[in-house]
Order: structure tokens, then C-alpha cells, then sequence
């Protein structure tokens, strides 16, 4: 009896060689399948972090001024309307030296007036937090379904829940791959300009002091940008 445990031979250890020779082969296929995809999310898991820099005193700020919101852990997936909640930061115009250029201005600018557009941070520049819900995934120049979640003051001015939100132009900057979306409110939109430029939201960490140069613009309405690829609480 004991001899018989023992005995590796027989049908049975054909049927376990068969499946484990198959079992292997099964890995092998999927691996050389998913492959190429999860190279693919590597390297733009790696491109996002080299491209995106900050100070260890702007993360310090940022996560305070997403704390201070309530929003230290993001949205957790927050709806307002039936739509899902972006949590922004954004800089006022008041944070700009000389503020912000208004539509008309960055219009002619990208018609060929040449140069870079300069912008610089005050010193003491602090980002806000802007709670916008739209049912897609796109900051659009023109989209009736941007709208403001919660109410929100900026430079002085409260605009509610429910306030329109429109991107009036995008500046870009070629060497550093920074994009800064400057931000306009309407109750209700109008399809057109609804008000001033009064704040603007960056793909990259704008640091309070700094000065920053971008040599392209987008003013027309194909000016729409994921929600993921501008800095936010998440």
C-alpha cells in the first residue's frame, strides 16, 4: 500500500503533467498580450511624475488648502446634479502681478502678434479650491453643463452653485508641457463670452513668486482639456 502512495506513474501523472504544461503556456499568451498596455501606463505613469515638479513647501500648500476644503481625500466620488465633482485649484487674477489678459487680448495674440506671453505669481499667491460638476471628463471654452458645485468666492466676488464655468483660452508652453486654462463665470451661459477672466487653472504647479512664459495659445472652441490633466485635490 505504501509503495502504491508513493508511485508517481500512471495516468494521473500524465493528466497533471498535461495541465500544468498548458497552465504555463495559458501565462505565457496573456503576459505577451497585456504586455505592451502595461508598459504603455508605465511610461505614462513615469512621463506625469518626471514632467511634474514641485517644492516640498508647494505640496506642503496644496495639501493644506485641500484639507482646509474638507477635500484631503478628493471628491470620494461627490455628484452634484447628477454629475460627478472635480475639486480644481486655481489662482485669482488679484495672484497674477498685473492680473490676468483678458479673451480679446490672447485672440489677437494668437493671431500672430508674436512673442511669449509672461506670466508671474505674487509672492504671497495662494491657490483656492473650485468644486465645478460637468457631466464629461472635459473643461470645455463652450459646454452649457460646466457648472459650479458650491459656492465659491473669488477676488471679492461670491459666485453660486450653479453659476456657468467657461475656459476662455488656453496659453501652452513647448519645453516644459505646462497648459494654464484661464477660467470665466456666467449665470446662465450665454454661448458666447460670459464675463471676465478672473481665475485660471494649470496642469503644472504654478509656485507662488515665480515667473512663467508660454509661446502658444488656444482660443478657439476646441479649447477642451481633461479634468485630470489640470492639478486638483484628488
Amino acid at each position: 500500500m505504501h509503495a502504491f502512495l508513493k508511485s508517481e506513474s500512471g495516468a494521473i501523472t500524465v493528466d497533471w503533467t498535461v495541465l500544468t504544461a498548458s497552465l504555463a503556456g495559458m501565462g505565457l499568451a496573456v503576459g505577451s498580450v497585456v504586455s505592451g498596455g502595461l508598459q504603455d501606463l508605465s511610461n505614462d505613469i513615469r512621463n506625469f511624475l518626471t514632467g511634474v515638479e514641485m517644492s516640498a513647501e508647494f505640496r506642503d500648500l496644496v495639501g493644506q488648502v485641500c484639507a482646509d476644503a474638507g477635500l484631503g481625500g478628493g471628491t470620494g466620488g461627490m455628484t452634484h446634479q447628477g454629475m460627478p465633482v472635480t475639486a480644481m485649484l486655481i489662482y485669482q487674477s488679484s495672484d497674477f502681478i498685473g492680473g490676468l489678459p483678458d479673451e480679446t487680448s490672447m485672440s489677437q495674440w494668437a493671431a500672430g502678434s508674436g512673442g511669449a506671453q509672461q506670466l508671474q505669481l505674487s509672492p504671497d499667491a495662494e491657490p483656492i479650491v473650485l468644486l465645478i460638476a460637468d457631466d464629461d471628463e472635459l473643461l470645455h471654452e463652450v459646454d452649457n453643463s460646466q457648472i459650479v458645485a458650491q459656492d465659491v468666492e473669488i477676488d471679492g466676488q461670491t459666485f453660486g452653485e450653479g453659476f456657468d464655468v467657461s475656459s476662455a483660452y488656453t496659453l501652452t508652453d513647448t519645453d516644459s508641457g505646462m497648459m494654464l486654462s484661464s477660467l470665466h463665470f456666467g449665470d446662465p451661459w450665454t454661448g458666447t463670452q460670459i464675463g471676465p477672466v478672473i481665475a485660471t487653472a494649470a496642469s503644472n504647479p504654478l509656485e507662488p513668486g515665480e515667473t512663467y512664459n508660454f509661446d502658444g495659445n488656444i482660443t478657439t472652441h476646441g479649447n477642451e482639456h481633461p479634468y485630470a490633466s489640470y492639478l486638483g485635490c484628488a
